[in-house]
């Protein structure tokens, strides 16, 4: 019993914020109110009592965790819920929170001040920071960190998706309804009509069904070359799996702007945002993912001193298969699965018919698998990870009716230690290469016992035609 109350304050109490009015409900009908104390303010200290012990938890893991210096590569975004400002750091490899801190601003002084001494505890070196491109994480990329900054490709494509995208669906909507309409009229028409009228009929309903067809063409071509800049932004192209580097980016995304121009221009759409300005500032900074990945792996491969041959051999036939088997299994968008299967099948294929493949020893092999593995996984483009726990918070805070700085600290721990990947991995034991005591086991510990049933007080119908007895 005592586990069945505490697990289901932790998991829908805190991780999911059911108030605890509701939990106590919810325990008074399945009966448990008769044998232990769950009433609301019962609970609210049980609550209370979690939001205090999970930071311990956490502390005393980082503080006996391997703090070695290690290269990240990190997302930064600001989260507002009205007057409410959240600051959050991501580590995008293992998707542990560096830091997710209530501010009062976002400004670069206060961002540096929280991140610095945070960074340094935990032995991390900024390499390479992706945000919206916000003024203040642009200085605290390059002159707080001293990397680079690079710009987010979720933001890219939804500055344009809310340009363009509304705008075109309501043109096509407005098409169908017209085809609609004529092809209604025409099927309609009286008997009394001439050969002439119907002929008139048909022309409009023909006429009102070709603008539908092209409305619809202008939407398939819009969504194209916005899953275009997705498939620009790889360190291998998608068509025959070669390297790309940051000029072949930049050059794919400048040819998708153009696109984007000419679509707008036909379909008489205005720029009064300069949205296609900003998308061209971004090229760059988007094309930086790449190249700075290129050079991680040079790096990493000059360290390990492999000869000129197993490197071309990593880089341009081991690599590939590895970063489209990943990002098969990570997309849930099916007509970019369908192009990664695609991608895969032909890295797969060179790889098998490669003559150093069949020299290797196995044991080589699964070595450099696992190498290439970890290395793929420092490949980002997108804070869209942040975003998601965004979204996460924002739900949580309106349910709640607001998000304090306690709770705020205890859900930052569950996100860190508690949630589990398929492989049974927390964000945490990605991070620090290590194993952590389970969370809840250890919440449980801490907990003691719950209290004691109150004994329910007989309950008095008073008489409303007589008084109380009191003492004059």
């Amino acid at each position: 019993m005592r586990l069945l109350v505490f697990a289901a304050i932790y998991q829908f109490g805190l991780e999911c914020g059911v108030g605890a009015g509701k939990l106590s409900l919810f325990f008074k009908l399945i009966r448990i109110h008769d044998h232990v104390g769950v009433s609301e303010s019962a609970l609210r200290t049980q609550i209370q009592q979690m939001e205090l012990l999970l930071p311990q938890f956490q502390a005393a893991c980082e503080q006996q965790a391997n703090t070695q210096k290690r290269k990240a590569v990190v997302a930064m975004d600001e989260t507002f819920f009205g007057e409410f400002l959240i600051l959050v750091l991501m580590d995008l490899s293992s998707g542990y929170l560096l830091l997710e801190d209530i501010s009062d601003d976002r400004c670069y002084e206060t961002w540096y001040a929280k991140t610095s001494p945070r960074l340094e505890a935990l032995g991390i070196e900024v390499s390479h920071a992706i945000s919206d491109r916000a003024k203040a994480l642009i200085k605290l990329a390059v002159t707080g960190f001293e990397c680079d900054s690079g710009a987010d490709l979720f933001h890219a494509q939804q500055d344009l998706s809310r340009w363009l995208g509304p705008k075109l669906a309501r043109q096509a909507a407005t098409a169908e309804k017209q085809a609609i309409v004529a092809q209604t009229t025409e099927e309609k028409a009286p008997e009394t009509a001439t050969e002439a009228e119907q002929h008139d009929l048909k022309e409009q309903s023909l006429k009102a069904r070709k603008d539908y067809d092209q409305a619809k063409q202008v939407q398939a071509t819009y969504h194209e070359n916005l899953q275009g800049i997705s498939d620009a932004i790889h360190p291998f192209s998608l068509i025959d799996n070669s390297p790309n580097d940051a000029e072949k980016v930049e050059e794919g995304l400048e040819n998708r702007a153009k696109a984007f121009e000419h679509l707008a221009g036909e379909q008489d759409i205005s720029d009064k945002k300069d949205v296609m300005k900003k998308f061209r500032n971004q090229i760059k900074p988007l094309a930086v993912s790449v190249s700075f990945w290129w050079m991680w792996v040079s790096e990493t491969l000059q360290g390990l001193a492999v000869d000129k041959d197993l490197e071309d051999w990593l880089t341009t036939t081991l690599l590939p298969v590895v970063y489209w088997h990943q990002h098969l299994h990570k997309t849930q968008n099916s007509q970019a699965r369908e192009r990664y299967r695609k991608a895969w099948t032909g890295a797969n294929q060179a790889l098998q018919a490669h003559p150093f493949t069949a020299v290797l020893p196995d044991s080589e092999i699964q070595r450099w698998l696992t190498w290439a593995e970890w290395m793929v996984r420092q490949f980002h483009r997108s804070s869209s990870a942040v975003e998601g726990r965004n979204g996460c918070l924002a739900q949580l805070y309106h349910n709640g009716r607001g998000l304090t700085p306690q709770r705020l600290r205890a859900l930052t721990v569950i996100h860190n230690y508690g949630l589990k990947h398929e492989d049974g991995s927390t964000a945490a034991s990605r991070l620090f290469g290590t194993e952590f005591p389970e969370l809840f086991s250890w919440l449980l510990e801490q907990m003691g016992e719950l209290p004691l049933a109150r004994k329910s007080r007989d309950h008095v119908i008073r008489n409303p035609l007589k008084l109380l007895n009191v003492p004059a």
